[in-house]
This record gives structure tokens, C-alpha cells and sequence, in this order.
């Protein structure tokens, strides 16, 4: 999910019900706010709170909320996962930290402490991308083994990864392809599921990718629908303004995509018409 700002620069928690009403009535499988896309390192401890509690009161139980729990330290991490456990989460998403590049034995320690503090499912989210630091295959398949971490988003754009872990971990645990252009092909190598950044502005289209491909096994189809999706796919995925992107598609759809947070500035000229244009081209779809 993004989190839509406001032009003094207050969340738009209103604008978040909002989307969460056309996301559901599309059809999507879930939602996770607080991740990178909802620019979760932007925020304070109060907004993340009542993003949590606004999200959750706007679902009502309907779909699965997997909330961002990611912090620098374990015990920042703990507190937020534990906040999330409270307000109904169904699992957490939580990145290794990152600015101090942690072993892979101190992350490990991360997720398991993590892991021992809660109820509720972990998902491990892997973004070397963005993070700088990469949970190895071996890594993953230790992690497999501590109760409680049942996912992983597997954000690395290197195929050959999701078979790694699931000959490491003898599928332990569940995969999530978190790469825009690498879905479908994700779905083919036993990805069971897809953190769509698209999903915000393509959400049944999304949904109908993930169904035709994993649920029917229908990849003819699935093929033809991930052709017509590739084209923003790709520009979500190596544009380098997602959040941007995203909420000016959503603002033209008559959503609540508002203002990304500080100091980003908004979307040149150039790439709004680009947004539009691909925007145009989906709903043709």
C-alpha cells in the first residue's frame, strides 16, 4: 500500500479508507501496509500506529493484513511487531536492519528474537535492492526452521533464488515474489504469492495474473495478461520514482494517491504523462 500524504505533510488517513474500499471491492488477496512502497522509513511511531489502526478498522477482518514491522535495532523491531500483533495483524513483514550491515548470524538472531516475541506469522522481507544487505538461500533455510517464520517476499530479481530456497528449505517455507517484472515467471518456479506494488493501481488485473498462472495453472493466459502489464511493470520497477508513479496514477483514477513524503519532490512533467499514458493502456486492458 502507499501511504498518501497531505500537502503540509500529514497522513491522509481518510484517503487510506478510501483506497482500501477499491482495492477490496477489486478483488486483491491482501493488503501490507508500512512497507517500502508506503515509505514506512518516512514515518514516526504515532503515524505508523494509526496507519495500523485505520487500516485495520477499514478491513474489518475481510482480507489478511500483513503490517511492516521493520526497524534498525531487534528491540524496536519487537515493539513494533508486537504493536501490530495487537491491532489484528495477521503476520508482519520485517527487513533485516540495515545501516549497520548485519552477519548473517546477526540476522539471523534478529528473526528469531522477533519470532520468540510474538503470535503471530513473520514474513522475512529480502530487499538487497534498497537494504543493502541480502539474506542468503542457506540463510533462509535456517530461518525456515524457527517457529512462527512461515514467509519470505524475495526481492533480489535473481530467479535462480526462489530455487534455491525451496530445494534449501524442502519448501519450508511460503514464497512471495517481491520483483514487479519477475512475477510470472516467479509463479512458474513455485512463487505462491506476489507483494504487487501494481496491485495498487491494477489490482484486479493483478489478481487475475496471480489466479490464471497459480491457482488454474493456466499459463497461456496468464502469459497474455502479464504482456499487458509489463510495459508499467517495468517502469514501477526501474523507474526509480515508485511511490511517485503510483500516486499520480492514483490521483488521475479519481484515488487518493496525495503527496509523498519529505524531501521528495513531485513528478516531472514528463513522467506524469507517461503514468497517464500507461495508466490509459491498463483499463483498456
Amino acid at each position: 500500500m502507499v501511504t498518501p500524504f497531505t500537502a503540509n505533510g500529514e497522513v491522509d488517513y481518510e484517503g487510506i479508507r478510501k483506497n482500501i474500499s477499491w482495492w477490496i471491492s477489486e478483488g486483491v488477496h491482501g493488503l501490507i501496509p508500512l512497507g517500502s512502497t508506503g515509505e514506512f522509513a518516512s514515518l514516526n511511531d504515532v503515524q505508523k500506529m494509526k496507519i495500523t489502526e485505520t487500516v485495520m478498522d477499514a478491513v474489518q477482518g475481510r482480507i489478511p493484513v500483513v503490517v511492516g514491522a521493520s526497524a534498525e535495532t531487534t528491540e524496536k523491531a519487537i515493539e513494533n511487531a508486537r504493536g501490530a500483533q495487537k491491532a489484528g495483524a495477521s503476520a508482519v513483514l520485517v527487513l533485516p536492519p540495515w545501516y549497520y550491515t548485519p552477519s548473517q548470524e546477526e540476522i539471523i538472531v534478529h528473526y528469531r528474537r522477533i519470532a520468540e516475541a510474538i503470535d503471530i506469522p513473520i514474513m522475512i522481507y529480502n530487499n538487497p535492492f534498497s537494504s543493502k544487505v541480502d539474506i542468503k538461500a542457506d540463510t533462509v533455510a535456517r530461518l525456515a526452521k524457527v517457529p512462527n517464520t512461515r514467509y519470505i517476499k524475495e526481492s533480489t530479481g535473481d530467479i535462480k533464488r526462489i530455487t534455491e530456497i525451496r530445494v534449501l528449505t524442502d519448501d519450508g517455507i511460503t514464497v512471495f515474489c517481491g520483483w514487479e517484472d519477475m512475477a510470472y515467471e516467479s509463479f512458474v518456479m513455485g512463487a505462491k504469492g506476489w507483494v504487487c506494488v501494481m496491485g495498487n493501481i491494477a489490482p484486479k488485473l493483478s489478481v487475475q495474473l496471480f489466479e490464471s498462472v497459480v491457482i488454474l495453472r493456466d499459463y497461456a493466459k496468464g502469459w497474455e495478461i502479464y504482456k499487458r502489464m509489463l510495459p508499467m511493470l517495468r517502469y514501477l520497477e526501474y523507474g526509480g520514482k515508485v511511490q511517485k508513479i503510483l500516486k499520480h496514477a492514483l490521483d488521475t483514477m479519481g484515488l487518493c494517491g496525495g503527496y509523498s513524503s519529505s524531501p521528495k519532490l513531485p513528478l516531472e512533467e514528463e513522467d506524469k504523462k507517461k503514468t497517464e499514458k500507461l495508466v490509459k493502456e491498463l483499463r483498456t486492458c
